[in-house]
Formats: C-alpha cells, sequence, structure tokens
C-alpha cells in the first residue's frame, strides 16, 4: 500500500476528516489531500507527527515487508554505535516475533544474537571504564570484584584454568563438524579454539581431516601448521614453516597477514609491521582494516603512540575512500581511539 493510502485508510479509522487532520499537523487540508491521492508525500519532520496521531510506527506508515524491516535492522548494526533502550526494545520485539514463522530458519537466531551482541559490547565498554576507575580509587578494596569484572569486559586473562579454558566451544563445533562435515569454517574454529587450550594433539587431528576435504583451502592448511608447530614450542619447526607459507605466496594477503601476526606474537614487531603493510597492500579494494588495527597495537606496545594514531587516521581514509562510511559505529571507534592516542602521547 502506498504512503497516502495508508495515511487515507488511517484517517477514516480514526473517524477524522482531512480538515481535522490537517489541523493537528498544521498544514492546509489540500495538503493532506494531495498525499492520499499521492500527488505529494509529507515531508521527513511530519512523518514523527502522523505516527503519533494515529498510534502507529513510522514503519507501520510505510507498510515495510518483514524483509524490508530486516535490511533496515542489518543496515543499523552496521552503522550504529550504542542502541538507545527504546531501539534496543523495539527491534528485540520484532524479532522474536518472526523467530517461528520466518522461512528462513536460521537468519532471525543470527541478528538476535547480533543485537545482544551489539548491546553487549557497549555495555561492556561502560563495565571497562568504570571497573577500571573503581581501581584506581580504590586499590585496595577486594569487595567490588572490580578485577573480574574487568576480566570479564575485556576478555583479560586468567590464571584459573577453569575460566580460561575453552572447552565448551570446543564442545560445541565437535557437534558441527559431526552434523555437518563438509562446513570447512568449523575445522578452523575447533582448531583456533583448540590451540587457545595448547590441545595440539587434537589440533593436528583437525587439521588432518581438513587436509582431505574437497574445499579445504591449502594456504590454511599451512598457516595451521604454522601456528600448532609455535604452539608445541617448536620453533626451529615453525621458523621452517613461515619460511615455507612466505616463499609460497608472497603476494597473498591473508598469508601476509597470518605470517605478520606469527612475528608479532614472537615479539618481533619490526618484521610483523612490515608484513602487515605488505597484506593491506597485497588485498584488492575495498580492503579490510584488520592489518592496520594490527600495526596499530604494534605501535602502541612499542609506545609510539603518534604512529599509532596515524594509523588510525589511515583506518578512517579507508573507510570514506573504499566503503563509503563518513560515520558510524566504525567511524566513531578509530576517532575515540584517536583521542586516547594522543592524549597518551602528551601524557606519558
Amino acid at each position: 500500500m502506498e504512503l497516502g493510502n495508508k495515511i487515507k485508510s488511517l484517517r477514516l479509522a480514526a473517524k477524522m476528516t482531512q480538515e481535522e487532520l490537517a489541523a493537528k499537523l498544521d498544514v492546509s487540508s489540500q495538503a493532506v489531500s494531495k498525499w492520499e491521492t499521492n500527488a505529494s508525500t509529507p515531508d521527513i519532520y511530519t512523518l514523527p507527527k502522523l505516527s503519533v496521531i494515529f498510534g502507529v510506527t513510522i514503519d507501520e506508515l510505510f507498510d515495510l515487508t518483514v524483509d524490508d524491516k530486516l535490511k533496515r535492522i542489518e543496515n543499523m548494526f552496521m552503522q550504529e554505535g550504542a542502541l538507545s533502550d527504546q531501539t534496543f526494545q523495539d527491534t528485540k520485539v520484532f524479532l522474536f516475533d518472526q523467530l517461528e514463522s520466518y522461512p528462513v530458519k536460521g537468519r532471525i537466531e543470527g541478528l538476535i544474537a547480533r543485537l545482544y551482541h551489539l548491546r553487549m559490547e557497549y555495555d561492556s565498554e561502560i563495565v571497562s571504564k568504570y571497573a577500571r576507575e573503581c581501581m584506581e580509587k580504590l586499590p585496595s578494596d577486594m569487595e567490588s570484584n572490580a578485577e573480574w569484572l574487568l576480566q570479564k569486559a575485556e576478555g583479560a586473562a586468567s590464571t584459573d584454568y577453569n575460566v580460561r579454558n575453552h572447552n565448551k566451544t570446543i564442545l560445541f563445533y565437535k557437534k558441527r563438524i559431526e552434523q555437518a562435515p563438509e562446513v570447512t569454517r568449523n575445522y578452523l574454529e575447533l582448531m583456533d579454539n583448540l590451540l587457545a587450550d595448547h590441545r595440539t594433539k587434537e589440533a593436528w587431528d583437525v587439521l588432518d581431516r581438513y587436509r582431505k576435504l574437497k574445499d579445504s583451502s591449502e594456504i590454511r592448511s599451512r598457516i595451521y601448521e604454522l601456528r600448532i608447530s609455535f604452539c608445541e614450542g617448536d620453533p626451529a619447526k615453525s621458523d621452517e614453516c613461515a619460511k615455507a607459507l612466505l616463499a609460497g605466496y608472497s603476494d597473498d594477503y591473508l598469508a601476509l597477514f597470518e605470517l605478520g601476526g606469527y612475528y608479532a606474537d614472537r615479539c618481533n614487531y619490526e618484521k610483523a609491521l612490515m608484513l602487515f603493510e605488505r597484506s593491506y597492500e597485497a588485498e584488492t579494494k575495498p580492503r579490510y582494516v584488520d592489518a592496520l588495527q594490527a600495526e596499530a597495537v604494534i605501535y602502541e606496545i612499542l609506545g609510539d603512540f603518534d604512529k599509532a594514531a596515524k594509523v588510525q587516521e589511515r583506518v578512517i581514509m579507508n573507510l570514506k575512500d573504499e566503503w563509503n562510511t563518513d560515520e558510524g559505529a566504525a567511524i566513531d571507534r578509530a576517532l575515540a581511539e584517536i583521542d586516547r592516542l594522543r592524549n597518551m602521547s602528551t601524557t606519558g
């Protein structure tokens, strides 16, 4: 239904004349008449007033389909920072309403997970901020559990095995592999979590299974051979794997990125920076900013906050030039990082 027809339908349902609606909106009755015949449309500032008068949402005024609304939600996830309580609640109610009826199974579940993750991400920033302030102002306090809160908010390391292990996630991916053995991504995620727990023997077994898959990647196979060898504490073997990977895939952005991570883990930051930069240059536009973010982290580790801030400026340039993004959460995060790094440069 076109917007004009929707306005007319709602006006008649409310038993209201064109003149009465015009008076409530402070417009002429001729304007309302033109809307209802689709000769013109209300301006953007009138839409919220119409929604209040008729007791409907702006989305309902436009009679958007479910798929239209889902697409808008996906776009919101890409652009928005912290969601208002009302936006979160409205989105949650709509998604849960679609949970059982939407024909494509799994899509709504994925959006619900992203909705809650977005809120969790920004709530975690608040937890981190105030847990840090608590620890600074009450350094001897043990009652607030600020250290534990900081650990949970930032994913910080824990001394407790029962806290830091990833067995729950490992069991999930093992089950996924048994249920869908052809999905290659599950093998990679399983190896990542096994390596986080130093369960290298199992990781080798998973790598062997991965290599036998029709859609397996030789580059990724070599990357995980490198990572498992490094995790086992065999620097000679892992260095050999790294050299072979670089020799065979010197122009592949993924191989270069993973090699950058390997040398960063070995605290060879100069080589890591070179490889991350090569990875960024090798990627086809529009490029992701992961390699740049890695460079910024290394410069901060080295105490060169000015260079770290300049890399974040490159992140913003990338988002603007290659992704046509002038505003939104990604830009806001990069700007916040620049402010933080420049403040550290002047104070430290």
